[in-house]
């Protein structure tokens, strides 16, 4: 089965589960399918693509607000910002995954590849 169909059967049964659209369909999906991305939904992604993912969102713009209205102003080294940021990114991704996690194996949702009959 093609990814689209994949994504249309997916999409079909998180909606019938009672899943909000804005949680199945956010903002970073909608960005990599403008990219050309093809990622199943987060409810159907591994745990260590959905950290990945929520970490590379995540982090840039944790650190930079961070910079801007407080680090900065304490005289933090752009080292230990990183290196802050890339822990509060860490932290993040992980608590994300594990709800997508939990919520996946709660709803019984099927798996990624036996959606549609495969």
């Amino acid at each position: 089965m093609d990814y689209e169909r994949k994504l249309k059967a997916a999409l079909a049964e998180l909606n019938n589960k009672g899943v909000w659209k804005s949680n199945y369909n956010p903002p970073n999906d909608k960005l990599l399918k403008m990219i050309g991305c093809k990622q199943p939904p987060p409810y159907y992604r591994s745990f260590v693509v959905n950290v990945s993912l929520s970490f590379i969102s995540f982090t840039p713009i944790y650190g930079i607000l961070m910079w801007l209205f407080s680090w900065g102003a304490e005289g933090k080294s752009i080292t230990e910002a990183v290196l802050w940021s890339s822990i509060a990114g860490t932290l993040f991704g992980a608590t994300i995954a594990l709800y997508f996690y939990v919520q996946h194996k709660r709803l019984k949702l099927t798996d990624w590849k036996n959606l549609g009959g495969e």
